[in-house]
């Protein structure tokens, strides 16, 4: 045994963290995925990362970390500095900086709750991120957006949600991708139902 050579790399329990400041450029859902399959081809093994991906007007930031717990490979988490959740909770207190599918719909409805003539404009906005629109255009052709004060600012709800859509595209690429928060949104805060198929 004296011959042999250990092939493996041995790896320290603590890994480094990198931050990356990146700007995703497309605006078509499969030019979308391509853009992050190549960014995070770019990762070293080994490594957690968090890429800054929007700053909001406040200077807060919408960050994406990876890799995550639940989902390895392709999969991230998408997060809002100074976010904590209302809708989730864990033994050490409400979650923080990681909005949820659950907090969209609650701030969505939280909106429409206290400003039901804005709906139209609120489901307009979301369909624009739906169909990869820039969120400050939506925001500068929608300015009655910026009056609704229920829950997260237009914008930091609009940055979440076109993140989540684009994680969901990518975890579930040959499946439902966005369409399920979207079905999700449609129904529980507009009222919409699909049809069966």
């Amino acid at each position: 045994m004296d011959n042999l050579t250990r092939k493996s790399t041995a790896f320290s329990w603590s890994k480094p963290t990198v931050v990356v400041e990146w700007t995703l450029k497309e605006h078509d859902r499969a030019a979308q995925r391509r853009a992050l399959a190549e960014k995070w081809l770019e990762e070293e093994a080994y490594t957690n990362y968090r890429y800054n991906v929007e700053t909001c007007r406040d200077g807060k930031r919408v960050y994406l970390l990876r890799p995550t717990w639940l989902n390895k490979g392709f999969d991230f988490q998408v997060n809002l500095e100074g976010f904590s959740s209302v809708t989730r909770t864990s033994r050490k207190g409400p979650t923080k900086e990681m909005p949820s599918h659950k907090d969209v719909v609650h701030d969505l409805a939280q909106k429409v709750s206290a400003d039901p003539a804005a709906a139209p404009v609120l489901f307009s906005a979301v369909c624009d991120v739906y169909d990869c629109r820039d969120v400050a255009d939506i925001l500068a052709n929608q300015p009655v957006l910026s009056d609704l004060s229920a829950g997260l600012s237009a914008e930091k709800l609009l940055l979440i949600v076109k993140w989540l859509f684009v994680e969901q595209d990518l975890t579930y690429w040959l499946q439902t991708g966005r369409d399920m928060l979207m079905s999700g949104i449609e129904k529980n805060v507009f009222g919409l139902h699909s049809s069966p198929v």
